[in-house]
């Protein structure tokens, strides 16, 4: 789906096989804690899920592993590994992917 009106006319770059073209906005990588509308959960001592999830698993694979792949384990941690408590009614045992 459409996330706006903007036409992205690529860049040329040079590359092992002359030159490329490639999308204007290639090396970024956005991560959002969670989906748009939806809680992202924090621990009060040990702060957001998603950001420590995410310092743990760049101090244990940033050496070996490329980002996405960290990424995809960051997602499998928050999903699995976490789950809320609180006394507020319904929000108690609730989860969290980003």
């Amino acid at each position: 789906a459409c996330q706006g009106t903007g036409l992205d006319a690529g860049i040329e770059c040079d590359s092992d096989g002359g030159k490329q073209k490639i999308p204007v906005e290639a090396d970024f990588l956005y991560a959002y804690s969670t989906l748009q509308g939806y809680y992202s959960w924090r621990n009060v001592a040990n702060g957001s899920w998603f950001i420590s999830s995410l310092c743990e698993m760049l101090s244990k694979y940033g050496k070996q592993l490329e980002i996405m792949q960290i990424m995809t384990r960051v997602n499998h941690k928050v999903a699995l590994d976490f789950q809320s408590s609180s006394n507020l009614p319904g929000f108690s045992s609730k989860k969290q992917i980003p």
